[in-house]
């Protein structure tokens, strides 16, 4: 479904990804995980055309971005951090303007309002609403279309837990019907909650790549490493976390 080959990209002389190698199938549920700066948001807006990897080739769906980058978007849709919409429409018009563009029904647009809690907010203008009613629309935006791969950045982070319930029975729809999800976070209980794989991205380069029994706590000690300054990061200490890591994995419920 995604195939990433040798991307890298810099600014102001900085190397941001260094020759980053991915292969993404089909119905995968992929996290993409490492700290700011590591190279995450990156790698997702090469994916929608916002930046222009420096080299490498991405391929979405059989089709070379570089070569028809429009057939090649059309089969992803994007939640970023953060969306701006014109403030005068209202929450309808909204999406019936990005219906249009992305070719789906007026039938589309009434089940994610429904889905997405907007229903009593269709005639309120995008200005007028809140933070948090504004991420629902942005989430309605990204579900809006039906495509072949979602892209999520750091998409709950700031969701209230009404909204982290829609967001996540609605990734895990998308998940069950086949299609391929490809999401940052910085929260470990994201990971367990929606990704049958985890990559860990150090510096602009793929530290590690696991399936099934993931690297998680691993990751979680690499965070209160870098907070809390633990270098208590031995093989050995690593090889039991991850077996925790991969208990609470299952206990959780982790899309299989």
């Amino acid at each position: 479904m995604l195939t990433l080959s040798g991307l890298t990209k810099s600014f102001g002389g900085r190397r941001v990804l260094d020759d980053v190698n991915l292969e993404v199938t089909a119905g995968e549920s992929v996290a993409l995980l490492g700290a700011n700066g590591s190279g995450k948001t990156t790698t997702l807006r090469c994916l929608v055309g916002l930046a222009r990897p420096d080299g490498g080739r991405i391929v979405i769906g059989g089709i070379d971005a570089s070569r028809n980058p429009v057939a090649a978007r059309n089969r992803l849709s994007y939640l970023p951090q953060k969306s701006v919409f014109p403030g005068t429409l209202t929450v309808r018009e909204t999406l019936t303007v990005v219906a249009r563009l992305r070719q789906s029904s007026r039938q589309c647009v009434d089940r994610e309002l429904e889905a997405c809690g907007l229903v009593t907010l269709v005639d309120r203008n995008v200005a007028l609403l809140s933070g948090g009613e504004r991420q629902r629309l942005a989430m309605a935006i990204a579900f809006l279309p039906d495509v072949d791969l979602y892209l999520f950045d750091e998409a709950s982070a700031n969701l209230d837990p009404a909204a982290l319930r829609i967001l996540f029975r609605r990734a895990r729809e998308l998940k069950r019907c086949g299609r391929t999800l490809l999401f940052t976070t910085h929260i470990p209980a994201d990971v367990r909650s929606l990704a049958t794989r985890a990559i860990v991205l150090r510096d602009g380069r793929i530290e590690s790549d696991s399936v099934g029994e993931f690297e998680l706590r691993r990751y979680e000690r690499m965070l209160e490493r870098d907070i809390w300054g633990d270098d208590d990061d031995s093989d050995d200490a690593v090889a039991d976390t991850c077996v925790v890591a991969g208990d609470r994995m299952r206990g959780a419920g982790a899309v299989a």
